[in-house]
């Protein structure tokens, strides 16, 4: 990695260090979340005051940037809170978002992509920017695994037309007895009922997730599960939170600097 322009050499080692640090940090809660299903509290308390103290460094040095690191920081915080309390991700994912700011606040000098300078902003845009890509994926998948099979995709289920919609984007059939075995990180997306009956829902919060889960595994290898369950991946968001950060950092936000062009092209 070449040393970036007009920038002294503490400069530049403080940036490769905390990036270090941060990308060391987020690889290894995603290793944990997708092995254990949870990210050990140690691993942001003991990470996140040196990576603190580092950018704290870097603003001595810099103080320029100081306001823009710090409400950067709490932008952070404030959209770390709303995706945690409204149940839309979980803590770790929240944490992740955090350790980030505190970490890499502002863009790298390595940036190539125009737009605003808040690499966890950017960071949590180029996630969902991935989990739609995923979609996509998701879609294309259903669609290969109906003409394989030859098997209707949603026969004996209840659902609104748009909640089947968006199964179809967001998750996939999985074999029954290979979820309850817990052989892939899947959490159901349907609810059988005792009397047979079966029901497509979008679950939105973390914690209701796991009780589905935990509920299929209670009704166990009775006849009222189907051969084939509707299943959504269970790939932890922080997965595309440590891929987005990686995008943010050399790139920049992916679909702020996508809107901003077509904007351009609109205007021109």
């Amino acid at each position: 990695m070449a040393n970036p322009p007009n920038a002294p050499f503490l400069s530049w080692i403080l940036w490769v260090t905390r990036l270090s640090l941060c990308l060391a940090t987020l690889i290894a809660a995603s290793a944990f979340d997708l092995t254990r299903r949870e990210v050990p509290d140690v691993l942001w308390t003991v990470m996140a005051p040196p990576m603190a103290l580092l950018t704290a460094l870097w603003l001595l040095r810099n103080p320029g940037y100081t306001r823009l690191a710090l409400l950067s920081i709490l932008l952070a915080a404030l959209l770390a809170a709303l995706i945690y309390y409204t149940g839309l991700m979980g803590g770790a994912d929240a944490k992740a978002l955090v350790v980030v700011a505190l970490a890499c606040p502002l863009n790298g000098p390595w940036t190539i992509l125009p737009g605003h300078p808040f690499t966890p902003l950017a960071t949590f845009s180029n996630a969902l920017f991935l989990s739609v890509l995923m979609a996509i994926c998701l879609f294309v998948r259903n669609l290969a695994w109906k003409a394989k099979t030859g098997l209707p995709l949603f026969e004996g289920l209840q659902a609104p037309l748009a909640v089947k919609a968006l199964v179809l984007l967001t998750g996939f059939k999985m074999r029954s007895q290979e979820v309850l075995e817990g052989r892939k990180h899947v959490f159901p997306l349907e609810v059988v009922r005792k009397d047979g009956s079966r029901e497509l829902t979008v679950a939105l919060k973390i914690d209701a997730l796991y009780e589905r889960l935990d509920e299929l595994r209670e009704i166990g290898d009775s006849a009222l599960l189907p051969d084939y369950i509707w299943v959504s991946p269970g790939l932890p968001m922080i997965v595309f939170i440590t891929v987005g950060f990686l995008l943010a950092f050399f790139l920049g936000d992916l679909l702020f600097s996508a809107i901003l062009a077509l904007i351009r092209v609109l205007l021109a």
